[in-house]
């Protein structure tokens, strides 16, 4: 980058004369706020590498990240809507792979958190509020300019904004692409509302202030998080608050999920903090547990469309567009009842498993567990989408809560079936506000016809995440083991109507799609 220059030039890093450093680069995160005016496309890419490109036509936000690129006297910029063509499907694929060493292999990364919008920068004059706190009067002896009988008015200068407040609060913390910006980056440069930031992944982060910036404020510790999985008693563990928290962000193409998470997936790996196959979101390595999802409870309209990307499996929270997803808690003393693997079409699918930044989006699981067919009176009606369906059931001997929360909108004319996934019966329950809880998957039967080596068994579709807590008045809590030997135990749960909520069960291997 030549610094005073009033033009930039694209540069492909094959093609730099020096190749026996490293080359020194800070990149930009930043909102687009809609179309970025000046994309690189098919038609302009080659000139701007060839002849430039003025600085003046550029976004606000680009330019501000160039001035202060030059200031720092670094000489690359990384710029996604610049430096990858906008218009090319598989180069914008092959570049979404690489993000987490695009943003891990810079300096750092200018997070541009005041900006809505890339056409307003965030360099310029700050806001400084000033709050009025009283007035007091003096007696005017020795002050050359000041009359003893007016008041004099104090003010202070508001505190500014902490980051935790800017990065809940900002626009650039609610769309999703910078949440993987954010972490993959060695260390960020934080332009807020009226002060800059800088943080870390060591213990150097502060404010402009002065103030140490709080470590829990990042989502990723990499000396505490590298074996915080599914498997022992932190909760909730690594990638289901990544999930939790990228699920409450936007996206302008819905299609991009996968996309804008798995530069997160690829570090995880390397960092060996979850290890395994990784397909459409899950971890197969915890995979019995991260199917357990759940769209937290929404109430939405029934006109209210639901986006689906059907290349993506049903079992996978990436299927439907729905905010607010929550995993099931597991602890050590959870019994997983139904063993999941991924099952793949092709030996291809299963390389690219295990690469990082691939972006799988579907494939089969293969469960082995207690299926029942579910009564379906408990499906609640169109007029009730999207909105979790709660009954009361009974046993012999105590009373059960349901709570059954569907994925999309459905019929209610199909045949419904639950696989029974996970329950707490190991654990010693001695209070009585402690409770006894079953977890299911609904699902619907598929059409096995056009599935390859379906090889007899039974196909399905996942619909949804099925509960069930059992209480009694008088607070009893005895919890009983599930078994093949004792299998029939859960068919004697009742609707209030006395039928059976789910029956014909049996221990089978199913295929999810």
């Amino acid at each position: 980058m030549d610094f005073t220059s009033d033009k930039v030039w694209l540069s492909k890093t094959r093609d730099l004369s020096d190749q026996t450093r490293d080359i020194q680069y800070l990149a930009l995160s930043y909102c687009w706020g809609g179309t970025v005016n000046m994309r690189s496309l098919k038609e302009n890419i080659h000139h701007r590498e060839q002849h430039g490109l003025f600085i003046a036509d550029l976004p606000a936000v680009i330019r501000d990240a160039i001035a202060v690129t030059r200031r720092l006297k670094f000489e690359y910029l990384w710029v996604d809507s610049l430096c990858i063509c906008q218009d090319d499907e598989q180069e914008w694929k092959n570049e979404a792979a690489l993000m987490a060493d695009i943003y891990g292999g810079s300096v750092f990364t200018i997070s541009a958190l005041s900006s809505p919008n890339a056409n307003i920068g965030f360099l310029g004059p700050r806001p400084r509020s000033i709050v009025p706190i009283g007035s007091m009067k003096f007696s005017g002896k020795g002050e050359e300019h000041y009359d003893g009988d007016r008041p004099l008015l104090l003010f202070i200068r508001g505190i500014p904004q902490r980051l935790d407040i800017e990065l809940t609060s900002g626009r650039l913390s609610r769309r999703g692409w910078p949440l993987q910006e954010r972490i993959l980056a060695p260390g960020v440069l934080h332009f807020g509302r009226d002060q800059v930031f800088w943080e870390c992944n060591e213990d150097h982060s502060m404010s402009e202030t002065g103030n140490s910036i709080d470590k829990s404020l990042r989502l990723i510790d990499t000396s505490n998080d590298c074996h915080n999985t599914a498997v022992n008693n932190n909760y909730p563990p690594l990638w289901h608050r990544l999930i939790q928290d990228f699920m409450r962000r936007d996206l302008s193409v819905f299609s991009d999920r996968l996309h804008a998470i798995s530069g997160l997936a690829a570090r995880l790996r390397k960092m060996g903090a979850i290890t395994g196959r990784y397909v459409a979101g899950l971890w197969e390595s915890e995979l019995d547990v991260l199917l357990l999802w759940e769209k937290h409870q929404e109430r939405l309209p029934s006109t209210v469309p639901v986006k689906k990307n059907t290349q993506v499996s049903t079992w996978s929270w990436a299927h439907v567009d729905r905010r607010n997803y929550i995993f099931e808690r597991f602890t050590a003393k959870s019994t997983l009842l139904a063993p999941a693997k991924f099952k793949f079409e092709d030996d291809t699918q299963d390389m690219q498993s295990m690469c990082p930044g691939a972006v799988v989006p579907s494939c089969q699981v293969v469960l082995h567990g207690f299926v029942q067919e579910m009564n379906r009176v408990i499906i609640p009606n169109a007029s009730q989408s999207f909105t979790a369906g709660r009954k009361t059931l009974r046993d012999y001997d105590r009373f059960w809560f349901s709570l059954l929360a569907l994925d999309d909108d459905i019929d209610g004319l199909s045949s419904y079936y639950s696989i029974r996934m996970m329950d707490n019966a190991a654990e010693k329950i001695e209070k009585p506000y402690e409770r006894y809880k079953i977890q299911y998957l609904v699902l619907e039967q598929a059409d096995s016809e056009d599935l390859a080596e379906a090889e007899g068994r039974s196909v399905y579709k996942r619909i949804g995440r099925l509960s069930l807590v059992a209480h009694s008045k008088d607070g009893s809590m005895k919890p009983f083991p599930i078994t093949p030997d004792c299998n029939t135990r859960y068919s004697d749960i009742f609707m209030d109507e006395g039928t059976p909520l789910l029956t014909n069960g049996q221990w089978r291997e199913i295929i999810l799609i």
